[in-house]
């Protein structure tokens, strides 16, 4: 798959809106990485939170059980992320903050890249190239990605570059979505050409090489889910720069109990940043510009939000 060059996309702004009118979004590009599979052991629907988009959700189909075979992107001043998906506010929830786009130099747009069909719902059987390797052996590769630093170039209107050295992404939140996609299982490849436990469409490598002068394989463990950390390091510094005023903190606000940044990294890993946005509207209670979220794939933001709960990873063979 060729990688189209990705276009300087908008930032959010903040305007007059109609009550519950989005105005404007987070505008990305789509993703390299694909959409996933609920994999075995996954949670049933009456287990899901719902996402906060839609207020319901419902979970992706389960894999057969015949089936064989890379964030807080911020400088040192700025809080390391939480990734915890359960509210924690004791008081009731309230609207999501408004959208406010950071100053100077930001992360540029993911390239674009059409989402990806999951290889266990996509209506054809998935093949595999050699033999899954141990869950053991996957937890600690994500482990490992999940906990790497990395270095990310960033970009102004003025034509400067500069850096943010990126904190290790959240745990839960790297093995919940290696689970989503592929039930961990290192050797799946999607009939539309997804590989391995991340799920990665096959450009995206070289995307993901040239941006972080990596040289990562990606039919290897080691290499596709160093490749999958890299991009969603690369989601959270976006939105993080476009939405969150440069704020990388993935728990839940404070004030709503929302998990606006959370929900748009996730949904974005499997939709594609072009589809996914965090538009400005008005609160129909307070008159306050107020963030909504835009995202059409609900039920996956569940299912990873629940997986990262529940661990079923910790049961598995």
């Amino acid at each position: 798959m060729t990688i189209r060059t990705p276009v300087r996309a908008a930032l959010c702004l903040l305007a007059a809106a109609a009550v519950l009118a989005p105005v404007a979004g987070c505008a990305g590009k789509s993703k390299p990485s694909g959409d996933g599979a609920a994999a075995a052991a996954a949670p049933t629907s009456s287990s899901l939170p719902s996402a906060d988009p839609s207020g319901s959700a419902t979970p992706s189909a389960a894999p057969s059980a015949s089936a064989s075979p890379s964030a807080s992107a911020s400088a040192s001043a700025k809080p390391s992320h939480s990734a915890t998906p359960a509210r924690t506010a004791t008081r009731p929830p309230t609207a999501a903050p408004a959208p406010v786009a950071k100053a100077g130099p930001v992360a540029p747009p993911p390239p674009a890249v059409p989402p990806h069909t999951p290889p266990l719902q996509s209506g054809c059987q998935p093949s595999y190239t050699g033999t899954n390797l141990p869950k053991a052996d996957v937890s600690a590769a994500l482990t490992a990605a999940a906990g790497t630093t990395r270095t990310f170039t960033l970009s102004s209107p003025s034509g400067g570059r500069t850096s943010d050295t990126l904190p290790p992404l959240p745990l839960a939140l790297v093995k919940a979505i290696a689970w989503q996609e592929s039930g961990w299982q290192s050797a799946i490849k999607a009939c539309d050409g997804g590989i391995g436990t991340m799920q990665i469409m096959p450009g995206t490598a070289s995307t993901m090489n040239n941006k972080y002068g990596t040289t990562s394989d990606v039919n290897t463990l080691t290499g596709n889910v160093t490749i999958g950390t890299q991009y969603l390091d690369w989601l959270v510094a976006y939105y993080g720069d476009s939405c969150f005023d440069g704020k990388y903190d993935l728990s839940p606000d404070p004030v709503s109990g929302k998990t606006p940044l959370l929900d748009l990294v996730i949904a974005a890993y499997n939709a594609g940043a072009g589809n996914v946005h965090y538009n400005v509207t008005t609160d129909p209670a307070t008159g306050a510009a107020v963030g909504v979220s835009v995202i059409p794939n609900p039920s996956y933001v569940a299912n990873v939000k629940a997986l990262m709960g529940k661990a079923p990873w910790t049961t598995a063979s």
